[in-house]
């Protein structure tokens, strides 16, 4: 299970072999993304969950996340 702030690698469509930071969880399947991907609603089959997490709170705007991104 995913869980907010988890790091990602995105496996599948247009973003494949970007990194994503799971910004909210929608459902089961779902979940939004963003970083260096668009922010969007993804599966969880698409994205390579990563060992790394960061702090954030639930649907974090893009400086937010970047500024945790560059304390890694």
């Amino acid at each position: 299970m995913l869980n907010i702030g988890r790091l990602c690698i995105k496996t599948a469509g247009r973003d494949a072999k970007k990194m994503a930071v799971v910004v909210d969880i929608l459902d089961n399947n779902n979940v939004l993304i963003d970083g260096d991907v668009r922010r969007k609603k993804c599966n969880i089959k698409h994205l390579e969950p990563l060992p790394y997490s960061i702090d954030i709170k639930k649907n974090a705007n893009m400086p937010a996340i970047q500024k945790e991104l560059e304390k890694i």
